[in-house]
């Protein structure tokens, strides 16, 4: 019988919550499921998608990925990469205005590279506004004032069809950036692709990244003394928390934009809310939701 190998990407930035996914499914260590760290990968999976010359071949790359352990098994293997790569770098976040520049194309030159494995993408959808107030902030973009960005013009839905039209072999699994917190085993599941139990502990570790000390603490003990609950009531039960005993500035850290107010965060807020209704009638495309 003839080896199975899959992957999931996890594509977005480092603005929209979703770096912990990868170090999450690392602490599981689901069974057949292969999570390299991204030093290992980042640089010849990316030279081998865009055709650098010299650049090694797609064997090599699946090889280097995988690591000497899985590279000649004989076991099926779904393996998770964490591709920042098309989203995040200045000449692709948003150059002259235009977010995610080519995003389609470029992605399924990654699809191609991995090629015929089947590929999954998976993206933490950000508020506009809360997105790119923390990309201007990080400094990682200098001179994104010049031509600068209108939140407004992000809409996840058309990333996400661009997406679908030029990789339509390749579903898409999302979610809203601002519930995760409450849906993260079910996030962590639906990378990993396998029928797995999920540990409370990783259940919780998002949110517990939110809370003050004493509520991360009173979190654990609460879920530790309710063994067995349901996911629906986790997640009401966690919102909660999240509420009493939120960490200073990090739970919905202050939108720093020229000439932003209360008006435009409104706006904004429902801009997102019908952003979001839009991806989810989106073909092949899953959304996490509560």
């Amino acid at each position: 019988m003839t080896r199975q190998l899959s992957f999931t990407l996890q594509i977005g930035t480092r603005f929209d919550g979703g770096v912990p996914l990868i170090w999450s499914l690392m602490a599981e260590r689901v069974d057949g499921v292969v999570v390299p760290r991204p030093k290992n990968y980042r640089e010849i999976l990316a030279a081998v998608a865009a055709h650098t010359e010299g650049s090694a071949t797609r064997a090599d790359a699946i090889g280097a990925i995988l690591g000497p352990e899985h590279a000649e098994g004989q076991s099926d293997v779904h393996c998770v990469l964490r591709v920042v790569e098309l989203m995040e770098p200045p000449p692709h976040f948003c150059p002259a205005g235009d977010w995610f520049y080519d995003i389609g194309p470029r992605a399924a030159r990654y699809c191609a590279a991995l090629a015929p494995a089947p590929v999954t993408f998976m993206m933490s959808l950000c508020n506009p506004a809360h997105l790119l107030s923390q990309a201007t902030a990080s400094g990682a973009y200098p001179g994104i004032e010049v031509i600068a960005p209108d939140p407004f013009d992000l809409q996840w839905a058309s990333v996400l069809r661009s997406l679908r039209e030029s990789c339509p072999d390749a579903p898409i699994i999302a979610w809203n950036a601002e519930e995760a917190p409450m849906i993260w085993g079910r996030i962590v599941a639906a990378a990993a692709q396998r029928d797995a139990s999920i540990s409370d502990k990783t259940k919780m570790q998002v949110a517990q990244g939110l809370m003050n000390e004493e509520g991360s603490a009173r979190l654990a003990q609460y879920l530790d003394s309710h063994e067995g609950m349901p996911d629906a009531l986790r997640a009401q039960v966690i919102s909660i928390f999240l509420k009493r005993f939120p960490q200073e500035g990090v739970v919905r850290p202050e939108i720093v934009l020229p000439g932003w107010d209360k008006a435009a965060q409104a706006r904004m807020d429902q801009h997102f809310a019908d952003d979001l209704r839009e991806v989810a009638e989106l073909e092949d495309v899953t959304v996490i939701s509560l």
